[in-house]
């Protein structure tokens, strides 16, 4: 796994999506069940990219509903990033909070956002985890278990996200601190969460700067790597129970790869260390 190695500039394209407000007919329908089954106010990237690919939301949610109906994928994934061990970094005080142009209604803005991402991304990566599992042909030896779950209220309304075709070339360089890598020829992944926070600069740069010292020092990346490997082996006991014919789009695979292999597990430490940061 490897991580932020600020490969991506404004140069190089965007993943493509399709936005919340732009889905309609069945997208729309399943937009609106992960909202509410995962108790968030937004749809991951993951799942708005899946949606540009011929066939692949579907095929997705059919794979998957079970067990987010059901409420063990969700609460797993939140176990899990939850006990992870993480290396803290610096408070982020309200003093220094106050220079940097955040008040006390920006606070909140910023916590909201944190939590919401916090999380949607833990039941992400398990679902892009089931995913690799069942279109490696693994899963459905018994029944999926079915139980009442109603899921915890989301929190929001979230701060719009900042749109990444219009990107500075600062802005742009800052966040490609953060990032994945970008394949040879291939797109940029902006994350979903640090969008939120491109209309507030000065906060996004200090933001960076500590978890890039995460990165820096290995940390982040162990850290990430210990809630793959934790996800993982829920993600084969969870498969057990589900099925899927064929996946209906070759690129479904490689992105699910991509993202579950370095960037949900990336986000997942970083929106930790951020919330827990905000906290002191």
């Amino acid at each position: 796994m490897k991580l932020g190695t600020g490969t991506i500039s404004y140069l190089t394209p965007n993943l493509p999506e399709l936005p919340e407000d732009e889905a309609n007919g069945a997208i729309a329908s399943i937009y609106e069940e992960i909202r509410y089954l995962g108790g968030v106010p937004m749809v991951a990237l993951i799942f708005r990219h899946l949606a540009t690919l011929p066939g692949a939301l579907e095929w997705t949610w059919d794979a998957l509903a079970p067990a987010w109906r059901s409420g063990q994928l969700q609460e797993s994934a939140w176990r899990i990033a939850k006990e992870a061990p993480i290396e803290p970094i610096a408070p982020i005080s309200r003093p220094a909070l106050a220079l940097l142009g955040v008040d006390n209604t920006g606070r909140d803005e910023i916590a909201t956002v944190l939590a919401a991402y916090n999380r949607a991304n833990p039941e992400n990566l398990l679902s892009v985890l089931c995913l690799l599992s069942l279109a490696a042909g693994r899963g459905a030896s018994r029944p999926y278990p079915s139980r009442p779950w109603i899921p915890p209220p989301a929190p929001g309304p979230l701060v719009a996200m900042g749109d990444v075709r219009s990107l500075s070339p600062d802005m742009a360089e800052l966040l490609a601190k953060v990032g994945g890598p970008a394949p040879a020829g291939g797109v940029r992944v902006v994350q979903s969460l640090y969008r939120h926070f491109v209309h507030r600069p000065a906060f996004l740069a200090l933001a960076v700067t500590l978890i890039r010292q995460r990165y820096d020092d290995g940390t982040l990346f162990a850290g990430a790597s210990r809630v793959h490997e934790a996800m993982s082996r829920a993600a084969e006991e969870i498969v057990q129970g589900l099925s899927s014919p064929p996946a209906p789009d070759p690129g479904i695979v490689p992105v699910c790869s991509r993202f579950g292999g370095t960037i949900i597990p990336g986000m997942i430490v970083a929106g930790r260390l951020l919330d827990e940061a905000m906290a002191k």
